[in-house]
């Protein structure tokens, strides 16, 4: 997908509440799947836009319009004009670089979270998720690749009352979007599992900086989107007498546990990268230890033989050995004899 980035400085001086879309601009075109839900049956339709006939529903349906793609402003600008969406919510529903939040606005509760993409090349990114729940409609915002709430298709048509009602599709969409996230959670596990191998079993003289780096970061990325997650499913059950049915309890109290396991898991990753790196570095002073240690020993064997060629080097006058007629054969069997006894010692100790 063909990207650019908005600057947020474009809306420097305007109302709070301006519709000015921040963050991405897509080149692929918005798609938008309407849903009207009532305790019989569901009716659903694929179209390109929305108009104003597309959002009517009576006071018993549910409607859920799923918005894939953040191109088509102006069907994004009659889906708020026409449900009454008010201008805050707009602004951050809009913002694609908005930190993860929820707010609850009069009857209106508002979940901006980030879902996490395994793209090419094993690194992660982040896409801009929103999910709105309105008196008697739920909007969900989402890129146009990727879907976050295939199950929940899925399964809305074989809804039954009381499941039909808005607090319970509204958890159903937030908990396939929380359970989408294990699989990130095991690409990470296996990133994880891959490196450290290579680090504890591996003979190569390279050191994996670059990837211990990338993980690291894609680690803490995860967190930072998982993590908040946690206010997000505590605040819900503050909040379930306003949005839910009686009854609720179990499936919250099921997504608290989800969202634990993802947060508990980006723990212990954190802790499992930092001793990747510190074995890293180990591994590092370890071969920079060896290398020393060998230029050491080449040197202590150099050291007698440079003392005696410096020696004989003088070339003074009287000195007795010069004028030997086998004098340079001893002296190159002396020092090959010396380096001889100074390597043997050295293998022994086992220093080489």
């Amino acid at each position: 997908m063909q990207r650019a980035v908005e600057n947020i400085s474009e809306k420097t001086g305007m109302p709070p509440g301006s519709f000015i879309s921040v963050g991405v601009k897509e080149a692929i075109p918005s798609k938008f799947f309407v849903y009207n839900i009532d305790e019989a049956n569901t009716r659903m339709q694929e179209v390109d836009s929305l108009t104003p006939n597309l959002l009517n529903h009576n006071d018993k349906t549910l409607l859920w319009v799923d918005t894939q793609g953040f191109s088509d402003k102006d069907s994004i600008h009659t889906l708020f004009e026409t449900l009454n969406i008010p201008s805050l919510l707009q602004e951050d529903i809009i913002n694609t670089r908005h930190r993860p939040k929820i707010e609850a606005f009069d009857d209106s509760l508002l979940i901006v979270t980030k879902r996490i993409i395994a793209g090419h090349g094993k690194r992660l990114h982040t896409e801009h998720i929103v999910l709105l729940l309105g008196p008697d409609y739920i909007l969900s915002f989402q890129p146009p690749v990727n879907d976050s709430f295939h199950g929940v298709r899925d399964r809305i048509p074989k809804l039954k009352y009381p499941y039909t009602h808005k607090g319970y599709v509204f958890y159903m969409l937030l908990d396939n979007l929380i359970d989408g996230h294990f699989a990130i959670m095991e690409h990470l596990h296996q990133r994880l599992d891959r490196l450290e191998n290579k680090l504890l079993n591996s003979k190569e003289e390279s050191s994996p900086q670059e990837e211990l780096t990338t993980l690291k970061h894609d680690i803490a990325m995860a967190r930072r989107i998982i993590v908040p997650m946690r206010r997000f499913v505590t605040d819900l059950r503050f909040k379930r007498d306003n949005y839910f049915l009686p009854g609720i309890d179990p499936y919250l109290t099921d997504l608290s546990d989800h969202i634990e396991q993802l947060a508990e898991s980006c723990e212990i990753y954190s802790e499992s990268i930092t001793m990747l790196i510190e074995i890293n570095s180990e591994n590092i002073n370890i071969r920079t230890n060896e290398i020393m240690k060998t230029l050491t020993l080449i040197s202590t064997i150099f050291m007698p033989l440079t003392f005696i060629t410096s020696v004989y080097g003088m070339n003074f006058d009287y000195m007795p050995e010069l004028r030997m007629q086998w004098g340079y054969p001893i002296c190159i069997t002396f020092m090959g004899i010396i380096s001889l006894f100074l390597y043997r010692n050295f293998k022994n100790r086992k220093w080489l």
